[in-house]
This record gives C-alpha cells, sequence and structure tokens, in this order.
C-alpha cells in the first residue's frame, strides 16, 4: 500500500517505484519546515516497504491474508532458505491451521460417525449356514449394517467460566431409530469446584433433567452425578453415580478410584474399583543419571529424538474389580505412548464369570488427523474396530467377524493388524523420524555456521585467553605423569551421518581446567556454560569425549551431558607415590 503497487509486481517495477518515491519525499529535498516532518516519516515507511517487498520471503508473510501482522509472527528459521513455492505451500498450510484454531475456539465442534457392519457370513462355516455358503458371493452378500449413528457436539464460551453445549445423536437399528438432543451449561465455580446442568427435551424422547457436581485438587477427586425423567416420576427413581478418586501415595503418581453407579434396573448397583498409573521413559537419559520424581503430566522435549522413534514415552498401567452379578469381572491395561512417534499402544485382558476376553489397540495421532486399529476376543464373538480422525470429527467402523469365540480367527485378528503394524512403523513412520532428524540437525549446521556467529567469535576469543594457562598446566602435569587432556570434543551423543560437523573442539578448555592432577565439574553447571564451551545443537543429548593420558596410560572418557566431569575416571586413580 505504500508503494501503491498490485501484489503481482516484478522486482524491476518495486525498484522503479521506489526511486521515483524516494526522490519526492527524501529529507534534502524538502524546503518547506510544514511538510518536512511528513515527508521525513513517509521516506522511512518507503524504506521499510522496499526492504520488505525486496526480500522474497517477507513479501510472501505480508501478502494477504497475512498483511502487515505476518511479520510480527514468528517463523520457522529453515523457511527462509526454501523456494518460493515451498514458502508459499508452508505459508497456505499455516492459513488453514490459524482458521481452524479460530473456528474451534468459537464452536469447538466434535463429531463422529459410526457404522456397525456384521461381516461374521465371510467365515461361517458350513454347517451353521446354508448350504451355498462356501459361495464367495453369497458370504459377500451376508455382510450387512446392524447400526449407523451419528453424533455432533458443539461447544460455546459464554464467559471466562461458563460454557453451553449442544449435542445430537441419532442413531438407526434394525429395529428402531433413536434420536436424542442435549443441552449442557458447564460453571466453574472456583479452580476445584464446578457444577453442569444437562436437559434432553421431550419432543424426541422421554425428557431428561440431569445435574454433576465436580470437585478436584491436586490429590483427591469426587463426582456426584444425578438425573431422572419427571414424566415417570416417582414410579422410576433417578439414576445416581458416586466416584471418588484419591492419589495413593505422595511420592508416586498411581491414582486408586471408586465408582458406585445405582439405576432403576440394578436395585444394588454397580461397583467399580480402579488402580492405575504412569510413569514417563526416557532411553537418551544416561544409564547412571536417576531424575528427581516428578509427579506432573511429563513433557518432553528432546530435541530430534531418537532414531528408533522408541527413545522416549510414557508407560501406563491399570487393575480395576467390577462387581455387578454375573457381569463381575477382573481387569488388567497396560499402555505405552512414544512420544517420538506419537504412536500409543495397548493391551488389555478381562477375567469374568462371563469368561475371559482381551483385546489389542493401536493409535498414532497427527497434528490434524488420528488413526486406530483394535481387535477382540471373548465370548460375544470376535471383532475388529477401525477409527479415523480428522479435525476432531471421528469415523468408526466396527466389524463383527464371528459371534463366538473362533481361535483360529482370534489368532489371525491379531497376527495381521501387528504385522500391518511392523509394515507401517518399517515403511512410514521409520522414514519419517529419520527424515526429522535429518532437518533438525541440518538447520542446528546452519544456525551454527550462520546465526550463532557471534556466539562462536566470543567462544574463540575466550579459548585464546585459555591458551597460555592450558599450556602451562599440561607442562606441568607431563612432567609428573598426571593427568593430561590430549584431545576433547563436545557434540551430540549419537555418531551418525546426520549429526557430522556438529562436535566442538574443547581441548584448550578442558586443559584449564586441570588441577592437581584432577578435573571435576559439576553435573549442575551445564557444559554449556563452561568457559570455552558452546552448545553446537540445543535441546540434543549430547557427550563429552575426552583422549587423555595418567600416569603414562591412555584413556578414553565418554560423558554424558546430565553426569558430572570427574577425571580420571573412577578406578583409574593411583596413588602418586607407593
Amino acid at each position: 500500500a505504500v508503494l501503491n503497487l498490485p501484489n503481482t509486481a516484478s522486482q524491476n517495477d518495486i525498484r522503479e517505484r521506489y526511486r521515483a518515491l524516494s526522490v519526492i519525499f527524501h529529507p534534502d529535498k524538502q524546503h518547506d519546515q510544514r511538510t518536512k516532518d511528513t515527508a521525513v516519516a513517509t521516506f522511512l515507511d518507503i524504506q521499510k516497504a522496499y526492504e520488505v517487498l525486496s526480500d522474497p520471503f517477507l513479501r510472501c508473510v505480508t501478502m494477504p491474508p497475512f498483511r502487515p501482522q505476518g511479520l510480527k509472527w514468528k517463523w520457522p528459521a529453515d523457511l527462509r532458505s526454501k523456494d518460493n513455492e515451498h514458502i508459499k505451500a508452508a505459508l497456505d498450510e499455516w492459513e488453514f491451521d490459524r482458521r481452524h484454531e479460530t473456528l474451534e475456539q468459537l464452536l469447538q465442534p466434535r463429531g463422529s460417525v459410526t457404522c456397525s457392519i456384521n461381516a461374521s457370513s465371510l467365515f461361517a462355516k458350513g454347517d451353521d449356514s446354508t448350504s451355498n455358503s462356501r459361495n464367495v458371493l453369497n458370504r459377500i452378500r451376508g455382510i450387512g449394517t446392524t447400526t449407523f449413528g451419528v453424533r455432533q457436539n458443539v461447544t460455546k464460551r459464554l464467559g471466562p467460566k461458563t460454557t453451553v453445549a449442544i449435542n445430537g445423536h441419532a442413531q438407526t437399528g434394525p429395529r428402531n431409530i433413536t434420536r436424542t438432543l442435549t443441552g449442557t451449561l458447564h460453571h466453574q465455580l472456583s479452580p476445584r469446584f464446578a457444577l453442569e446442568a444437562s436437559f434432553t427435551p421431550g419432543f424426541l424422547q422421554p425428557q431428561i433433567i440431569a445435574a454433576a457436581t465436580t470437585y478436584n485438587d491436586n490429590d483427591n477427586a469426587v463426582v456426584l452425578r444425578s438425573g431422572f425423567i419427571p414424566a415417570l416420576w416417582p414410579a422410576v427413581p433417578p439414576f445416581l453415580t458416586i466416584s471418588v478418586g484419591r492419589r495413593l501415595f505422595r511420592h508416586a503418581p498411581a491414582q486408586g478410584s471408586a465408582t458406585w453407579t445405582f439405576s432403576p434396573g440394578s436395585p444394588v448397583g454397580r461397583l467399580e474399583l480402579n488402580v492405575h498409573s504412569s510413569k514417563p521413559f526416557d532411553l537418551t537419559l544416561p544409564e547412571e543419571y536417576t531424575p528427581a520424581p516428578d509427579p506432573a503430566e511429563p513433557m518432553f522435549d528432546n530435541g530430534p529424538g531418537s532414531i528408533t522413534g522408541f527413545g522416549a514415552g510414557v508407560g501406563s498401567w491399570s487393575y480395576g474389580l467390577v462387581l455387578h452379578g454375573l457381569e463381575s469381572c477382573f481387569t488388567v491395561n497396560y499402555s505405552v505412548f512414544l512420544h517420538e512417534l506419537a504412536l500409543r499402544l495397548k493391551a488389555g485382558l478381562e477375567i469374568g464369570l462371563r469368561g475371559a476376553a482381551y483385546s489389542i489397540s493401536a493409535k498414532w495421532n497427527g497434528k490434524r488427523s488420528a488413526f486406530s486399529t483394535t481387535a477382540g476376543v471373548g465370548n460375544w464373538g470376535v471383532f475388529v474396530r477401525l477409527e479415523l480422525s480428522y479435525l476432531r470429527q471421528k469415523w468408526a467402523l466396527p466389524i463383527v467377524l464371528s459371534p463366538e469365540n473362533n481361535g483360529t480367527l482370534a489368532l489371525y485378528s491379531t497376527i495381521i493388524p501387528s504385522t500391518a503394524l511392523a509394515l507401517g512403523y518399517h515403511f512410514i513412520l521409520k522414514p519419517r523420524r529419520r527424515a526429522q532428524r535429518a532437518t533438525y540437525f541440518d538447520a542446528a549446521r546452519r544456525a551454527l555456521k550462520e546465526e550463532r556467529s557471534a556466539v562462536m567469535r566470543d567462544t574463540e576469543n575466550t579459548i585464546l585467553l585459555l591458551r597460555e594457562p592450558a599450556r602451562r598446566h599440561v607442562d606441568t602435569e607431563r612432567a609428573i605423569g598426571g593427568l593430561v587432556i590430549l584431545e576433547a570434543t563436545y557434540g551430540p551423543a549419537s555418531v551418525d551421518n546426520e549429526t557430522a560437523g556438529l562436535d566442538v573442539d574443547v581441548t584448550i578448555p578442558l586443559q584449564a581446567l586441570v588441577h592437581k592432577s584432577q578435573l571435576y565439574v559439576s553435573n549442575k553447571v551445564p557444559k554449556s556454560g563452561i568457559q570455552g564451551f558452546c552448545d553446537p545443537a540445543p535441546k540434543v543429548p549430547k557427550s563429552l569425549r575426552v583422549r587423555y593420558m595418567f600416569r603414562d596410560q591412555m584413556h578414553y572418557a565418554e560423558i554424558p551431558d546430565l553426569l558430572p566431569i570427574v577425571l580420571p575416571l573412577r578406578g583409574k586413580i593411583r596413588p602418586l607415590f607407593q
């Protein structure tokens, strides 16, 4: 707008208009003091506009729909090195995400579509079906839809503590059609205490009124929920659910919960007891390092992560007991979430009065989409469930493979998804993980050479100042056969083609730290903060590699970033005089 040019203007057009306007508004050309201040301000705007439009990247981020706000946003550093097509594609994706986030903040829509399929005819035995059951076409024709349901939820924030939600649900079955519409009002009275009320109008189904109250602090949680049908009151008493949860140990994340549900159809009620816990793991940390216990939810920030993608995650387990007549059972569940792959694997086992059942599942979460698959076996049969989510909209496809516990079919329903998961990891997830690591280290390499040139200059100047003290320490230690640092580098812990060129020579800084044949630096001080050191790759697990002489013998030490520097290594120290 400052240069009055169209979005399609070429660089020559921009240059010519800049020169023409600069001559008009240049401060040296102004002789009237009344217009000079205006001319100076306009000239500065022209200069700034020319600098922006002369830079291909800045020109892209100031085009519609970004406008001048695009200069204020923080863009990825590696985006500047891309060509115009990649920049435009990245900006289009960013604009799509921004619009989606704006829509989500306004309405927070959630929806699901569930289509249940009965495919048991494909695997039915000849004796259990018609005489033509072995015919492939007849088996395919036997596949049918049992239920089809649609659910949509829209949430609107009325204030900082109050939200209102409308939930609609419709489902068709072999004999009936169910339709419900429910409105819910949620108000947060305090950080620990909340109230909720819901109402289902009576023009679609019997009118239902429900209310709930929740109390939650760091260690305890209580939920009380109740509801009733006014048209059937007092013949049908209200349903009631009471749930109590508590953290079991002060220094451990294990939690226990008890839930009792009373409904008109179950006078005794249903009691559920559950104990669950989770523990984060990070295999990129050194074995000798023991992090302080933190019951809070773990936040992983291990930079590029591991090559395999199995480096960091959370392992969770739970045990449960359900007491409800013939439905009483004991449940065990274990899951592991692989943070670097955004993949969750889960296995569950249920043993009850009606028999045993088990299930396995895998779920992958992307930035805007997710996919999961579950296979289960029990006395009710064999099933497979597929789910696809995109922008908070979910499509579910439960498939019944057999109405009875078929051992052979259960084996295949477990092996096939597991094989598909292994192939997907090998051909999709693992190559993507390697590409992410390569991109991260390329950016770190560029930053080390370009953006951090000032930091590198300061480091080099510090090394020059340490050169003479380091030489004196080496001469002194060599004369008594003490600790002599021969070579030392500081860089990424993993050594491969991706991390090549990211090691920093720290021989002189370490030589200057040797005192009386000893070298000690606490792990409370980051190694990148030692004089003469710098961080070649932020957020990447790093190690210090040292070759040194002690008592005229060659030694090698590799010290992870989170451990203190102690040289000579334990077991290598001998008395100076015997």
